[in-house]
């Protein structure tokens, strides 16, 4: 009986059907992954049961209390245990939107589950293609539900894409798959097919919309939360098709085409989902090069142009499905790029999904899900769900908030809580918060006798603080009462300063009701002593705050401050006129000198204007030439409490004339090379590379090689400058022959050193200036070639070369001159042996020699006889010292 009752109640109380957010408040999906979403805050459930690869759905009661999930195949109860008959469904797990739950109107205790099957089963024949749906009953006897109704075939074939909306004046649910009517498989997918849920049940004959085709069946299909749009991811085709969708005649009308990456090559847009304004689609996109893409759309641009925008991209892994949830927040899959079996710890989300500009608050690894992990898919939902939402605009604190909502069916009743202690019973209620900050504001909601509670985070704006009549004090030097201002210094008068307000001047109060600013706020002089002036501060939030305030010149000039003097070298760029000035230290200094309180600002200026309107202060190391800058004294609460300048001297470079490089020469070529640290300098220390002192003497001899430095000190007004150089004594590197050739008369020759070289061939004339040379017109013969350095600090060196060459004719008339014939240029230095042999036109040998003989060559006589004029032949083979064979042959002229 009392069971009875219960049940009784139940029913009145769900006359209706409650399309709240509380039937989204538990997710679950991929390998025993959930998130709860209640109360307006995140957690992350880790007592779930499924474990799918793809689609799946999720549904909670109208407290947000879980009541059961589902991957299409299987049905987990709110214990996570598989529900009573709960096994073997006609969904495919691997599908883009495997199932979808839909609750029957006006019964709080039975739900369908649709789900949409691509193929054929090959483990269970009897599941073929197409879409069904189950029925879910929950009662006192199956309190965790029983599956009473199995596997109803609706459709006959149809893509993975399955979503669903409610309409609200005939309290129906449309379930929307996509797929073709005809049942053929050959058909092409262009068919909207519409079942209505109403409180009679599933209705038997759907809507059915013929537009335009996709090529793949894969990918996912969204409504809009405020039921206008419909957009349709086509894996197969880089488009995603978006469609106007007529609720109540149950019409839909193409919108446009989204290209979902422009670009060359294969993009395969996936998920799909709008913010919940229903403004703004985002989508996720896969190439063929293993990058994907978040990206997202703004569906009626203003512009007239395809707004479209990349949020991110990787190739880490894969973006998945997208689901928006009742926190406004859009969920991001992700898995394994190329693999959609192995799964991720971390999801991402979409923080300010109703945010076009730049990347929406997307963080792409925010979620972790340990010890769940994500696949492709995440729960499917009646978009209705979603609708549900608070509106309002964030604004200053001295101007009212405007509350309204945005709801799938009319609110009967609202309680307002405006996170302040105040609440409201209006629907559209104004409230102004009387102190700046983040509130959280709830509204519980009654619609169909069903209330839920709807949440928005709000932030009331700091308006801009600032005193009546403040005044800003500026230092007058010549006492005519005159000064240029830097009006942008009120900042430091405004009470909560912020570096980002903007400040707008006026001279008088009507200028400040027409907006006729100051044009030249940092450099504004006075007109009056003193004078009155307006400001404007705007803050970032666009807070404005109004109010007057003067300016005031005094006489204050701070006299007697010393120069400060630096060494030209304490830059550590030497001979550039410059020094580093120490004006920490000279503050201190000057707050001796004048007893200043520590309260006091003490500021350096490089220019008198500078210092009066407080731009570009230097730093506490100034390098800079010799030059006059400005101090200026502030007192924090009254302003400028005296100017003055102080005369920055560079000390002049120390003498010092040393060589970067130096080298210890031959001594028998020059002399031992000394420093000079130079006389005027007055101390001395030359170190070597490991800082070791070696000698405070003026003059230092270099004995041997090694990395040197000396350093020189002078005192120069006052202080202790010094000069520090680096050097480097090199031992002495004699010259080496790199190549010697010989040929065609030329001698080339290249060697390996460190100076530059004269050349000599057999010591009588030499030639050139660098570490190469060529001599012309040599003849035949063994010479000898002598190197030398041009700066007299190297050894000279010196090789001989042989030069072979076979004489064209002779001359055997006893003259003594070219009386006989023998090859130039070969003797033992250069070569083991030698076998020349000479010829008659016939062939006939007429004399031999060898490496010695041919001293002595050949006479032009054959067996005591002189031979006539005429040509003769020869041929020649020469072993070198390395063994290697030299051959020649040819001819030559006898002429008598």
């Amino acid at each position: 009986m009392i069971n009875k009752t219960v049940s009784l109640f139940l029913l009145l109380l769900y006359g209706t059907l409650s399309m709240g957010q509380n039937e989204t408040n538990n997710w679950y999906f991929g390998d025993q992954a959930g998130l709860n979403f209640s109360n307006n805050s995140l957690s992350i459930l880790t007592d779930g049961a499924m474990d799918t690869p793809a689609g799946c759905a999720t549904i909670s009661d109208s407290n947000g209390e879980l009541l059961f999930y589902t991957n299409g195949q299987s049905v987990w109860n709110r214990n996570h245990g598989l529900m009573d008959n709960g096994t073997e469904l006609a969904g495919e797990i691997n599908g883009t939107q495997t199932s979808i739950i839909i609750p029957k109107p006006n019964d709080p205790n039975t739900y369908y589950i649709f789900v949409t099957r691509q193929n054929r089963s090959t483990t269970s024949p009897e599941f073929l293609p197409g879409l069904f749906y189950s029925e879910v009953q929950f009662s006192d006897q199956h309190p965790l539900g029983t599956v009473v109704v199995k596997n109803v075939r609706l459709a006959l074939s149809v893509t993975e894409r399955l979503t669903a909306i409610h309409h609200a004046e005939s309290n129906t649910i449309r379930v929307i798959a996509f797929g073709n009517l005809s049942g053929i498989t050959s058909a092409p997918n262009q068919d909207f097919i519409i079942f209505n849920v109403t409180e009679n049940g599933v209705a038997t004959r759907p809507i059915v919309s013929t537009q335009r085709r996709t090529i793949s069946a894969v990918g996912a299909m969204k409504i809009s939360p405020n039921g206008q749009y419909l957009a349709i991811a086509d894996y197969g085709s880089n488009y995603i098709n978006l469609y106007n969708f007529d609720n109540d005649n149950v019409t839909f009308n193409h919108h446009s085409i989204i290209n979902s990456v422009l670009g060359f090559g294969t993009y395969m847009p996936y998920g799909i989902e709008f913010s919940q304004d229903s403004k703004l689609m985002y989508f996720t996109v896969k190439d063929t090069y293993n990058t994907s893409f978040l990206r997202k759309h703004l569906i009626e641009s203003t512009t007239g142009i395809d707004q479209t925008l990349t949020i991110a991209y990787t190739r880490a892994y894969e973006f998945g499905s997208l689901q928006l949830a009742r926190n406004g927040n859009i969920y991001v899959a992700n898995f394994e790029q190329d693999n959609p079996l192995t799964s991720l710890n971390l999801i991402g989300v979409i923080t300010e999904a109703e945010n076009f500009e730049g990347d929406s608050g997307f963080q792409p690894l925010a979620i972790n899900l340990n010890p769940g992990r994500s696949n492709k898919g995440l729960p499917n939902f009646i978009q209705s769900y979603f609708r549900n939402r608070i509106i309002t605009e964030n604004v200053c604190t001295n101007i009212p908030f405007e509350f309204s909502l945005d709801t799938y069916a009319p609110v009967e009743e609202v309680l307002w809580d405006f996170g302040d202690g105040n609440t409201s019973t209006l629907l559209e209620p104004n409230h102004q918060y009387s102190t700046s900050g983040e509130y959280m504001v709830k509204a519980t909601i009654t619609i169909n006798n069903a209330q839920a509670d709807l949440y928005k985070r709000v932030e009331a704006y700091e308006l801009p603080s600032i005193d009546a009549n403040e005044r800003l004090l500026q230092c007058d030097l010549d006492h005519d009462g005159f000064s240029f201002f830097n009006l942008y210094n009120m900042t430091e008068k405004i009470n909560n300063p912020n570096p980002d307000y903007d400040l707008f001047f006026y001279e008088t109060s009507l200028d400040l009701d027409n907006d006729l600013a100051i044009e030249n706020p940092e450099t504004y002089e006075n007109r009056s002593n003193p004078q009155e002036l307006f400001v404007k501060i705007i803050s970032p939030e666009g807070c404005e705050t109004t109010s007057n305030f003067f300016i005031e010149t005094l006489h204050i000039e701070l006299p007697n401050l010393s120069p400060i003097y630096a060494c030209e070298d304490s830059d550590e760029i030497p001979d550039n006129g410059k020094a580093t000035f120490d004006l920490a230290t000279k503050e201190n200094e000057i707050r001796t000198q004048f007893q200043m309180a520590n309260s006091s600002l003490l500021t350096f200026y490089a220019t008198f204007l500078d210092a009066e309107t407080k731009i570009d202060p230097l730093p506490s190391n100034h390098n800079t030439a010799t030059t006059t800058i400005w101090v200026r004294i502030d007192n924090p609460d009254t302003g400028c409490n005296g100017i003055g300048s102080i005369d920055l001297i560079v000390n002049p470079e120390l003498p010092l004339d040393i060589q970067q490089r130096y080298t210890i020469c031959d001594p028998s070529l020059q002399s031992v090379i000394s420093l000079d640290g130079n006389t005027s300098n007055d101390r001395w220390e030359w170190r070597n590379a490991s800082g070791d002192i070696l000698s405070t003497n003026r003059i230092f001899h270099l004995t041997e090689p090694g990395n040197f430095s000396v350093t020189v000190y002078k005192l120069q007004r006052g202080i202790w400058c010094s000069r520090t150089e680096e050097f480097v004594v090199n031992d002495i590197t004699p010259p080496v022959f790199d190549e010697v050739k010989a040929g065609d008369y030329e001698i080339s020759v290249s060697i390996t050193g460190d100076s530059l070289y004269e050349f000599s061939l057999d010591s009588t004339y030499y030639y050139g200036q660098s570490t190469s040379y060529t001599f012309y017109n040599v003849q035949p013969g063994i010479h000898t070639i002598y190197v030398r350095d041009m700066n007299n600090c190297e050894p000279p060196i010196a090789t001989e070369i042989s030069f072979i060459g076979f004489p064209k004719y002779f001359t055997p008339n006893g003259d003594g001159y070219n009386d006989i014939w023998k090859i130039h240029g070969i003797s033992p230095v250069f070569y083991r042996s030698a076998h020349i042999e000479i010829y008659d036109r016939y062939g006939k040998l007429l004399h031999t020699m060898n490496l010695k003989s041919n001293d002595s060559g050949w006479d032009g006589t054959f067996k005591g006889e002189v031979l006539r004029s005429t040509d003769y032949w020869f041929t020649a083979t020469l072993i070198d010292l390395d063994n290697n064979a030299i051959k020649q042959s040819g001819h030559f002229s006898l002429i008598l």
